[in-house]
């Protein structure tokens, strides 16, 4: 009952016509960027190692990314704080569309540092979270997660099986049969910036004080938020786990079990399906009874998805783990980015993020150059099961530690 609940207002217009005119923009927009994204998302590590790389460089060239942000992640947050969001948010996506090009006429693994370089700016400034988190009602914030991530994952649904035809109609799995999907990509995403260029406007949000300095800046952020410590302590815990495994979960799949482009594809389609039919409701939940509350109730599905994808035997399997996946992928967005967001005043916001990213991105730069020594040494199985012990200890437990506005509501009442 409450799915139909929560579906009915998802697509009556209420929630959608009480979000700024900004939000509904951008959201529009990651519809399509979504469809586009998806057609590449499950091959760019495949195709990395198409152009050359071994598994430990495959780990280097992720770390870039990190690296890259640990550098960039203070001062881009302040400068989001500071200065006008429209304008820092179109030259990240504009950056953006350069890691495409990179990624489009590469002919060496080496040539794609610079685009991993360039990943973590657009990350941090060409993220529709730069434009969302001011400009949704906090009560909905959740629910508007769960409209973009489900609702408007829609059309992606296509893009994976749309990418292995093309794959295979330019040669299979390799650099000359992956690299039109991102030049496809390129051609769209371009457009779609060309329409925000037409259509955004400024963003109204609280000034922050003119002489605080940067330091001073940094500083307000801790004394004006709520249990900072020990969601940083979390975030670095979870961004290491990602950074030891995601990189090698696609190249897992299609070298250790054998899926070609189409069961690759499937697999994503299994979870984005997921992702379209329980993004909105499980939103709508979470601004109910608590993102907290939300996660832990999903968080058997992750487990089950791990295993499948380890001891799978036949192609079935692999379709499963990715179709359970799915609910971590839902959690991530619609329980985790709403949790973090409202321990801060919003003004707070691009700050917060700062320290969020220099912090997990010095500690996860080491994570996918580990991940690719337990790989070749220890083996691609245990590389995999690894994040399922490390959220079971630490994860799970840090995250108890995190209040949730949703109902500790009077610890929040001094910083909104």
């Amino acid at each position: 009952m409450f799915v139909i609940k929560a579906l009915r207002e998802l697509f009556f217009p209420s929630v959608w016509m009480r979000q700024s005119r900004n939000w509904r923009i951008v959201s529009l927009r990651s519809l399509f960027n979504k469809f586009f994204t998806r057609l590449t998302a499950d091959y760019s590590n495949i195709y990395i190692r198409a152009l050359g790389a071994d598994p430990v460089q495959l780990g280097i060239v992720n770390s870039f990314t990190h690296i890259s942000g640990a550098i960039t992640a203070t001062p881009l947050g302040w400068l989001q704080d500071r200065f006008s969001l429209r304008k820092i948010f179109l030259l990240g996506v504009a950056v953006h569309l350069s890691v495409l090009s990179i990624y489009s006429f590469a002919t060496s693994w080496a040539m794609i540092i610079p685009a991993m370089i360039l990943t973590a700016a657009v990350s941090r400034i060409g993220n529709c979270l730069v434009i969302c988190d001011v400009s949704v009602n906090p009560e909905d914030r959740s629910t508007c997660k769960g409209i973009c991530d489900g609702f408007f994952a829609l059309p992606s649904i296509l893009g994976p099986v749309l990418a292995a035809f093309i794959i295979t109609y330019f040669g299979g799995i390799g650099v000359e049969g992956i690299r039109p999907v991102y030049w496809i990509q390129l051609v769209g995403e371009t457009v779609c910036f060309l329409v925000l260029l037409l259509l955004l406007k400024e963003v109204a949000r609280p000034k922050v004080s003119e002489r605080s300095g940067f330091i001073g800046d940094y500083r307000e952020v801790f004394k004006r938020g709520i249990a900072l410590k020990w969601y940083i302590i979390l975030s670095v815990v979870r961004t290491f786990t990602s950074g030891l495994a995601t990189p090698f979960t696609k190249p897992f799949a299609n070298e250790i079990k054998g899926a070609d482009q189409f069961l690759l594809g499937a697999m994503s389609t299994g979870t984005f399906i997921i992702q379209v039919l329980f993004s909105g409701p499980i939103g709508r939940l979470a601004d109910k009874i608590g993102r907290r509350k939300v996660y832990f109730m999903m968080e058997p599905f992750y487990f089950l998805s791990i295993l499948m994808l380890v001891f799978a035997p036949s192609s079935e399997f692999l379709i499963m783990s990715s179709i359970l996946g799915g609910f971590r992928a839902i959690t991530g967005y619609v329980c985790m980015t709403p949790l973090m967001v409202d321990l801060v005043p919003i003004e707070c916001i691009g700050r917060w993020r700062g320290i969020l990213g220099v912090i997990d991105g010095v500690c996860s730069i080491p994570a996918p150059v580990i991940g690719g020594f337990i790989w070749t040494t220890i083996g691609p199985s245990y590389l995999i099961l690894i994040p399922l012990l490390i959220e079971l200890v630490a994860s799970l437990p840090l995250l108890m530690m995190i209040p949730d506005k949703v109902t500790h509501k009077e610890r929040f009442n001094n910083i909104q």
